[in-house]
């Protein structure tokens, strides 16, 4: 069964938001408006702060995560134990002498946290570019098979859903309820080189959007992170 947001959603949206970062509080409180109009669209929460969707207890908490979701993520390579027998491969087929194996692990371990926050990176780069026009950043990942959203002058939503490679797995959530088909697109391609922002969909700011400007603010982010370890 769908469920519903209460009456008052987007005034406890406000409050919830005034309490965590004022700074927020109109663009949280335009995602909860467009989940009140798409409930089904809502993410369920996690953990203890498990609440129903649509309910003051769920709004609050998804304020917090609507926050957390745009602090500052640092690149992290996987805790898990590798497999040992990856190294006997590498240096068996792949013929990396011995000496160099401990080396190569940890370059890869280091490449995977590092492909890890590519996608978190490009949200934000497409965030502080389409923003100022308008668009909000579903961050906290609070919206199903959408990372922006924007209420036209019609009033009528738009959403867009983003991927970093054209081979990553696409929602099959083409529509929303009270508006149009979930425009998709994705940064780059699995079986060639190249980017794809010239087929970046049709919105305000879209000009402004390139892959030179995604590898400079990728390094100033980069840079103020390491800044702040520092």
């Amino acid at each position: 069964m769908m469920s519903k947001f209460i009456q008052n959603a987007a005034e406890i949206a406000k409050k919830a938001m005034d309490s965590v970062d004022p700074s927020l509080s109109e663009k949280f409180t335009i995602v909860i408006r467009f989940l009140t109009d798409n409930p089904d669209a809502a993410s369920a929460l996690k953990g203890k702060e498990r609440s129903i969707v649509g309910t003051e207890e769920y709004i609050i908490a998804s304020a917090t995560n609507f926050k957390k979701g745009r602090d500052p993520r640092t690149p992290l390579p996987p805790s898990t134990i590798p497999d040992e027998m990856v190294s006997v491969i590498l240096n068996k087929y792949f013929e990396v002498p011995s000496e160099e194996l401990e080396k190569a692990e940890e370059w890869h371990r280091l490449s995977m946290g590092a492909e890890n926050i590519v996608g978190d990176l490009l949200e934000r780069y497409i965030a502080e570019v389409i923003e100022p026009h308008g668009w909000i950043w579903c961050s906290g990942s609070m919206v199903r098979a959408v990372d922006f959203i924007y209420c036209d002058s019609e009033n009528v939503w738009q959403s867009l859903q983003v991927k970093n490679r054209d081979n990553t797995e696409n929602s099959s959530s083409a529509a929303i309820r009270h508006g149009t088909p979930i425009k998709k697109w994705f940064r780059t391609f699995s079986k060639k080189r190249g980017d794809n922002w010239d087929k970046f969909p049709s919105l305000e700011g879209k000009e402004n959007l390139s892959e030179k400007g995604f590898k400079l603010y990728v390094e100033k982010y980069l840079s103020a992170l390491r800044a702040i370890k520092a």
